[in-house]
């Protein structure tokens, strides 16, 4: 699979990423959230563990608890005067005496072996125990502190709090966790774009970007934005962002917005969010996209996508999530590819590098890679279709059975 140069005034999307990576900055604004209503959210600050994960040497199985010296040969028979479950307190185990325990339940002091039930026979209050030889010191005992020590940084800022991580921290004692709470203000623009509950109207389309973005943020963590349309009046648009900027309760920390950034003679957004800040106008080698707005409103970092649904959703996936990320502390931000072979052809090597939606598909036993027929950047149904974003690199051709990165939707926002 040959690859070219990149074609001259067109930026890199690894440049790109690297240039919003560089400038991210942590965001100041954070809560303690009860674990019951953070799921999904990024840590602002580390979780120490309270107590040793577990607090005492415990049985893995259900079986007899004894002492490995005890052991000699096989049919072995020993008196069992102890009977230990889950909750019960600490016990003392004597020599020569072999303790009835139940997974969980704390191994007796001066017993170090936990055997299985299935290998022992167990009648009469005794129990007639294997050779020593089929026996190892210490089996089937889960120490205390194997899982997490004391004061042991169980979960970093910057990791997400997936169920198996709040599990973990409330192992640890921890009820409540700090968590980065940016407010994210969604902008959609144009006089040509109306609520999906309104009656259609000649010459109008219906907003999807910002039910795709609101959603896209929920789903990747950030639940708290929110969404203001701005049509094609400067005086108007001045006036909502003034509010929005000026008032506390509705001041974002991060703004994205869709279309009416760019340098054609309709889009106002950009001359006004000019007036407030500094905006770079990046031409990148992505397909879908390629007009992409980064900068700083009044102290907001603010990222202006592409108006096309298609390339929203590629340069959220891809931009501007892996840069949320990073503000959150997170040290990775973007999940590493699957490498897969297509059961297609591209012939024509492309100037910038495309982001196919694909779906994964088994195919005797071998995964691969199929391409939706219709790749159009207006096109929404496509994404639903596929499953994930196959990467075909600038200049690149390709003929089937060559490999090619592959993002799920499903490890993208994970």
């Amino acid at each position: 699979m040959p690859a070219g140069d990149i074609p001259a005034r067109l930026m890199p999307v690894s440049e790109a990423l690297s240039r919003l990576l560089d400038s991210a900055s942590p965001f100041r604004a954070v809560r303690d959230l009860p674990l019951s209503e953070c799921r999904g959210q990024y840590l602002a600050h580390d979780v120490v563990s309270r107590v040793d994960v577990p607090a005492f040497d415990n049985a893995a199985v259900d079986g007899v608890a004894l002492r490995f010296a005890d052991l000699d040969e096989p049919g072995l028979t020993l008196p069992m005067p102890l009977r230990i479950a889950a909750g019960d307190p600490p016990a003392t185990l004597m020599p020569g005496q072999v303790a009835r325990i139940f997974t969980g339940a704390p191994v007796p002091a001066g017993a170090d072996t936990v055997l299985m039930q299935e290998d022992c026979e167990l009648a009469d209050g005794r129990v007639r125990l294997p050779g020593r030889d089929r026996v190892s010191a210490g089996q089937n005992i889960r120490p205390a502190g194997q899982d997490a020590g004391q004061g042991q940084v169980v979960m970093e800022r910057g990791q997400r709090l997936t169920p198996q991580a709040l599990g973990l921290i409330a192992s640890v004692g921890c009820a409540t966790v700090t968590v980065n709470a940016p407010r994210v203000l969604i902008l959609t623009s144009g006089d040509e774009i109306q609520a999906p509950d309104e009656t259609p109207l000649p010459g109008k389309i219906f907003d999807s970007n910002g039910p795709l973005l609101e959603q896209l943020l929920r789903q990747s963590g950030f639940p708290d934005c929110r969404r203001e349309h701005l049509p094609d009046d400067p005086a108007m648009i001045e006036n909502t962002l003034t509010r929005v900027l000026t008032d506390p309760q509705q001041r974002p920390d991060v703004i994205i917005s869709t279309g009416g950034v760019s340098v054609g003679e309709e889009d106002h957004l950009r001359a006004v969010l000019e007036k407030q800040g500094r905006l770079d106008f990046w031409r990148l080698a992505i397909k879908p996209g390629k007009p992409f707005t980064y900068g700083h409103v009044d102290g907001i970092p603010l990222f202006g996508l592409p108006g096309n649904p298609s390339a929203v959703l590629v340069c959220y996936l891809m931009l501007v999530l892996p840069t949320l990320r990073r503000c959150c502390g997170a040290a990775s931000v973007l999940p590493a590819p699957l490498s897969l072979p297509a059961d297609f052809a591209i012939p024509r090597p492309g100037k910038r590098q495309e982001y196919l939606r694909v779906r994964c598909v088994n195919q005797g036993g071998q995964l691969s890679l199929e391409k939706h027929p219709n790749q159009s950047s207006g096109m929404l149904s496509s994404a639903v279709w596929a499953d994930g974003l196959a990467v075909v690199p600038v200049g690149a051709t390709v003929i089937a059975g060559d490999r090619l990165d592959y993002f799920s939707f499903a490890h993208l926002l994970n």
